[in-house]
């Protein structure tokens, strides 16, 4: 349970310390007076988000430390707010996931936000499965295994299509790429091919000049007695003759016999090529034609085309790759498919299950809560797969025979509604077994003989948990373990007072609520509602 509240400089609370006690303990007060602001602070200190301006003065942090005890065992939360927040769990640094954790099994907060919030329908289906939780913890993993998988499956889902769309707008492309490839793979151009058909087109163009001039070359050096081989060969013989005399010319004779008979190899040759050169007008057409394609690819593809080949050949083979990434993607899609129908029929029959009792429950504490005629269902339809599974769950009430079942945020009245909230907490209490229950006026709308039966409800919770309540009515204050009286005092500035009323102060204090001012007839009426 919740033992003490320490709160320093805090909206309009300078400072302030408030003891708690076991059972039922109420704050009371004119409107305005700073309630809701200690409930505040209590949610804060829990993880709660907060505006900076909740800082009374800023040159000092803010400190809000609540106290726990459980089988005389105590709990220390603290939290300092200043330019950061940092919580203290026990005077040692702690987290906030920590201390969220921490809140969930220690106090159950319920203001008139979460009133709205409870409201909504899209909101139904997390209190079902509160519910389920708080009984079976199996259920909490089993809705994480399921989340899980539909996150994946959504992700998969998005991968899927977006490689379909891919392959169905990049098809164009493989097929041009495919001729692209088909081309140069047709052309079939060798390395430096360009420059060895430029040559050879160039020997063509000049063939007869070339036959002619190798052949006048060619006679030049042995074609008749006059020519130069004829001459060598003469001069190599009067070499040899000389040598034998004198063996100083021994060298120059080789020297000419070296000439000779390489002059006489390049004359058989020039021969020979003047005699296989050919003037061939149908080889230099395929030759010019040839020269032209690998020009035209060049120009169409770069200088560079084995390289262009390669990157062509490499793209393709990246976008048809994805076949098979698509085939492995829709086998996975089918898989988590199947995944997410077995968890969500099982999460189903939970919740079929567990609706049919909470809303039993929920009925049972409606018609203590003087809704004698309520017919409180939990519906649950079929919807589409989202987070929460494929179910839409939403809270239907008729608050008499009359009416008929109806949405709870449509025709519920603000006292029904509270009395609603009321016996949900109720029921989640005592399944949840939490220490502290919180109620922030609660009892909205709710007079008369509806009063009675709301006191009722919150003494017998009392009785299994710590219930802190905000309430502006008499009959609820009247049955209260602790009464705790909330003030402004205007000074300098304006202070929020707290005090814990004994009897005399307490009769005073309902008299004051129950008629205004405090005489014989409102203290007397006042005394009624203690006894």
């Amino acid at each position: 349970m919740l033992k003490s509240l320490f709160i320093k400089n805090f909206i309009l609370i300078k400072e302030l310390n408030l003891d708690f006690t076991k059972g039922f303990n109420v704050l009371c007060g004119e409107t305005g007076a700073g309630k809701s602001i200690i409930i505040k602070a209590l949610d804060i200190v829990l993880g709660a988000k907060f505006d900076k301006n909740i800082v009374l003065d800023s040159s000092i942090p803010c400190t809000i430390e609540a106290v726990f005890e459980n089988e005389n065992i105590e709990t220390t939360i603290s939290r300092e707010i200043s330019t950061s927040s940092k919580f203290r769990l026990n005077g040692a640094l702690s987290s906030l996931e920590e201390i969220k954790e921490l809140r969930e099994k220690l106090v159950d907060i319920h203001s008139q936000h979460q009133t709205y919030s409870y409201m909504q329908s899209k909101n139904h289906i997390n209190l079902l499965d509160d519910y389920i939780c708080k009984k079976h913890s199996e259920y909490k993993e089993l809705l994480k295994n399921y989340k899980d998988t539909f996150l994946d499956f959504k992700e998969a889902s998005k991968k899927f299509e977006f490689l379909k769309n891919n392959l169905e707008n990049n098809q164009k492309e493989i097929e041009f790429l495919k001729f692209q490839l088909k081309e140069l793979d047709d052309a079939q151009v060798k390395q430096n091919e360009e420059e060895e058909i430029k040559e050879q087109i160039e020997i063509l163009s000049n063939a007869q000049n070339l036959k002619e001039g190798a052949y006048s070359a060619y006679y030049a050096l042995c074609g008749d007695n006059q020519s130069i081989v004829e001459a060598l060969s003469k001069i190599k013989y009067e070499l040899s003759n000389l040598s034998q005399i004198d063996k100083s010319l021994e060298a120059q004779h080789s020297i000419i016999f070296d000439i000779f008979e390489n002059l006489k190899d390049c004359a058989n040759d020039l021969r020979n090529y003047s005699s296989n050169i050919d003037c061939d007008p149908q080889k230099l057409d395929e030759l010019n034609e040839r020269l032209a394609l690998i020009q035209q690819l060049k120009r169409k593809y770069g200088a560079e085309l084995d390289i262009e080949r390669e990157n062509i050949d490499k793209k393709l083979q990246e976008l048809t790759s994805g076949d098979n990434n698509f085939d492995d993607l829709e086998e996975k899609l089918n898989s988590l498919k199947e995944a997410l129908k077995l968890l969500s029929t099982t999460i189903h029959s939970y919740r079929q299950e567990n609706a049919i009792e909470l809303s039993a429950l929920v009925e049972e504490k409606l018609k203590n809560l003087e809704l004698k005629e309520a017919n409180f269902i939990i519906d649950i339809s079929e919807t589409d797969y989202d987070e929460k599974g494929k179910d839409k769950v939403e809270f239907l009430i008729a608050a008499n025979k009359v009416k008929s079942l109806s949405p709870l945020a449509q025709t519920a009245s603000g006292g029904e509604i509270s009395r609603v909230m009321l016996a949900l907490k109720c029921v989640f209490a005592l399944v949840d077994k939490v220490a502290t229950v919180v109620f922030d006026e609660i009892d909205t709308g709710i007079s008369g003989v509806a009063s009675s039966a709301v006191k009722c409800a919150i003494v017998e919770l009392s009785k299994n948990a710590q219930v802190i309540s905000i309430t502006h009515q008499p009959i609820i204050c009247a049955c209260a373990d602790n009464f705790i009286w909330i003030s402004k005092e205007q000074n300098k500035q304006t202070e929020i007072k707290v005090q814990s009323l004994n009897d005399e102060k307490r009769l005073q204090a309902l008299a004051q609520m129950a008629g205004g001012d405090i005489n014989e007839k409102s203290l007397d009426f006042a005394r009624t509602l203690i006894n």
